[in-house]
């Protein structure tokens, strides 16, 4: 047991009924999370007797979130408390429990939702419809693909013939068009300001764009084509209406604007691939998954790298962030991860098998899977 004592105080950015009005307080070093949660309760009850407060928060100091004893934490992060040591609390994320594994008969390389229904892509071509109990309502059948992206009913797939196909999920698969590519396709991305206009990144670093109002009996040319990358492109988002955000293997990341023909920006990650991407619209900060495990934060103003984390010992193979901005990542060794780009280490390892190649949020629950044919569902 630690006897050390530390003056804090307590801030928050939470609904002005979670402030405590009190400036300065002792706590001892060996108080954890849950000890410092009941302690903001007795705090906020005494200012206000006539609320019930039982919510656990999550704490930050300096922007780390604390995991262990205050003393322990301290200790490790060399931080210096001869002045008042400034604790941020938020309502905690809750630890995410397995609810339901998914039995598919192939690799899962896409997951989506389909109005109230869960949504996979597999390997094989199939994509299957099921309900989170696990009924499967309905597979679709379609080619081999390498790669999908879905927007609402609609299904861009890559294949290994170098082919690019759009299809609508109605009581069959629809055809709208099929178009050729000069290299596989390893992704796509939709504007979902113009939902007729799509790209796909290749494997010779293309983005290759294509209009759906030129589709002629059912082919589809493409409009425009642009070397973005000097290796092959990984992984693409359609951020703005005219900006596409990519990743590749030759360590970098782009953002290309179709309007003007070029590169607007190019971030060097210098010592590993990125294999995926999110962007952060609040803030316009770019988060990426690495080769290498580690996931690395830019500010897509300043092109400047913010902070590195440690994710995993594999390789890590996707990125899906909600409307919370909590982050997951799923990875080689079979897990997902959920993060707080506040802290240092994973808030929660989710646990699968196999090797984890597709993760996503939908509503409060994650779902991930792989290499095992299992759709693993947790709920937050």
């Amino acid at each position: 047991m630690n006897n050390s004592e530390y003056i804090v105080k307590f801030v928050t950015s939470l609904p002005q009924e979670y402030e405590i009005s009190n400036n300065e307080i002792a706590v001892q070093g060996d108080m954890n999370q849950s000890d410092l949660s009941s302690l903001i309760q007795q705090l906020l009850s005494a200012e206000n007797p006539d609320q019930e407060y039982n919510q656990l928060f999550d704490f930050f100091i300096n922007g780390i979130s604390l995991r262990s004893t205050l003393h322990e934490f301290i200790t490790s992060n060399e931080i210096a408390t001869e002045k008042t040591l400034q604790i941020e609390y938020l309502f905690a994320v809750p630890e995410p429990k397995l609810k339901q594994t998914i039995n598919m008969n192939d690799w899962i390389i896409a997951i989506s939702r389909l109005n109230n229904h869960i949504l996979t892509c597999l390997s094989n071509g199939d994509i299957v419809v099921c309900t989170e109990k696990g009924k499967i309502l309905k597979t679709y059948k379609t080619k081999m693909a390498k790669s999908f992206t879905i927007f609402e009913n609609i299904v861009i797939s890559t294949h290994w013939d170098c082919t690019v196909r759009v299809q609508r999920l109605t009581d069959n698969l629809e055809l709208i068009a099929q178009g050729s590519l000069p290299s596989y396709g390893e992704c796509s991305c939709i504007n979902k300001k113009n939902t007729n206009e799509f790209c796909v990144g290749t494997a010779n670093g293309e983005l290759i764009f294509f209009d759906l109002s030129t589709v002629q009996k059912q082919g589809i040319e493409m409009v425009q084509n642009f070397k973005v990358h000097q290796q092959q492109i990984t992984c693409c988002q359609w951020i703005r209406n005219s900006t596409i955000l990519t990743g590749s293997y030759d360590h970098s990341i782009c953002l290309f604007n179709k309007r003007t023909e070029s590169i607007n920006k190019q971030l060097f990650a210098k010592d590993s691939a990125i294999i995926g991407l999110c962007y952060l619209e609040n803030n316009q900060q770019i988060v990426s998954v690495h080769e290498d495990g580690y996931i690395k934060l830019w500010d897509s103003l300043s092109e400047q790298l913010i902070k590195i984390y440690k994710s995993s010992l594999s390789q890590l193979t996707c990125i899906a962030v909600n409307a919370n901005g909590q982050i997951i990542v799923s990875s080689m060794d079979g897990n997902t991860y959920l993060w707080d780009l506040r802290g240092e280490v994973p808030l929660y390892q989710l646990n699968g098998e196999g090797k984890a190649m597709a993760c996503t949020w939908i509503d409060n629950k994650i779902l991930f899977g792989g290499s095992t044919n299992k759709l693993y569902v947790y709920n937050c």
